[in-house]
């Protein structure tokens, strides 16, 4: 266990704390000192009972406690915050859009040293400070809340000069659902290409159908980056972008033609054979190529049963 640093918390962690009987009392008080035992288990077993019974008054608390040395403490703090749901959206809020928020929170507690921190995908990194640790898990609690007023916040946040809180808030954002399409698909205009390939790729995890037509729409963009991230959302869509990405084949843009032939092949549906054997005529040859992968791999899925075209009934 990491050693506290600060003189004032080791003398009060001379003090016990029954977190048994603390809980058994709903004395939300008393476990919001425990909060700064010195004994890691303590705060954590204070931290996980605050989200059963705490209000308000827990929540500066337990945001204070997102900085804590100690995994599971912070983990016990973040699970918390998330029970204790709308007591919680404003401050976790006021993190997210004002990193110097989590100032007042530095005074009672002692990050020391990195902690690392796991995010979407399993990545991990460090973070060296309780500052930095509470605005990463302020994202990812209002992703678990997910009241829609977390919602533009968050996509804000894609903007973040951290790496880390950036990478937290476009996972949240994905859980919001139909909510959080219109402010995404506004960030595909956005003049940065990192923030529009961000918002592809979390368009993409909504898995609503609503995200399709703005997703074609990104395939017209004059970054080839932000174009594949725009297929490979599309690709995650399925069935709701197949039709959307046959219209997409007849496009004029041969990026537009070149992506949507990509797609429809990895989604593999048979109602996209017609006009991908349109394309495979296409004028460009990369274009061809791609589409006459596409209907190879669609009929290999489908064990080589496509019917073949009608003959033309005129001459």
């Amino acid at each position: 266990m990491q050693q506290e640093s600060d003189p004032a918390k080791r003398q009060q962690g001379e003090k016990r704390f029954n977190i048994d009987l603390l809980r058994a009392e709903e004395d939300v008080d008393g476990l919001i000192e425990a909060l700064d035992s010195d004994d890691g288990l303590t705060r954590q077993r204070a931290a996980l009972a605050l989200g059963d019974f705490g209000g308000a008054e827990a929540v500066g608390p337990l945001i204070r406690a997102l900085g804590d040395p100690l995994t599971a403490v912070r983990e016990a703090a973040a699970d918390s915050l998330t029970l204790l749901e709308g007591a919680a959206v404003g401050p976790l809020v006021e993190l997210i859009e004002n990193p110097e928020a989590s100032g007042r929170y530095e005074e009672a507690t002692a990050a020391g040293g990195p902690a690392t921190v796991t995010g979407p995908g399993g990545r991990t990194w460090e973070i060296e400070t309780g500052k930095g640790l509470r605005r990463v898990y302020a994202a990812a609690i209002l992703g678990e809340i997910a009241d829609p007023s977390a919602v533009k916040p968050l996509v804000r946040a894609l903007h973040d000069k951290h790496d880390d809180v950036r990478c937290q808030a476009s996972g949240a954002i994905a859980k919001f659902g139909p909510g959080a399409v219109e402010p995404l698909a506004a960030m595909l205009g956005d003049p940065d290409p990192n923030i529009r390939i961000v918002a592809a790729g979390v368009l993409g995890d909504t898995g609503e159908a609503s995200a399709v037509e703005p997703l074609i729409g990104a395939l017209h963009d004059r970054n080839d980056d932000v174009r594949g991230a725009a297929a490979g959302a599309l690709i995650r869509m399925g069935d709701a972008a197949v039709d959307p990405l046959i219209g997409a084949t007849k496009d004029a843009d041969r990026n537009v033609r070149l992506y949507a032939a990509g797609a429809l092949k990895y989604i593999g549906d048979p109602r996209a054979i017609d006009a991908l054997r349109a394309l495979a005529l296409d004028e460009d040859k990369e274009v061809r190529s791609v589409a006459e992968d596409a209907i190879d791999k669609i009929q290999m899925i489908r064990g080589g049963g496509m019917a073949e075209p009608s003959p033309p009934t005129s001459r």
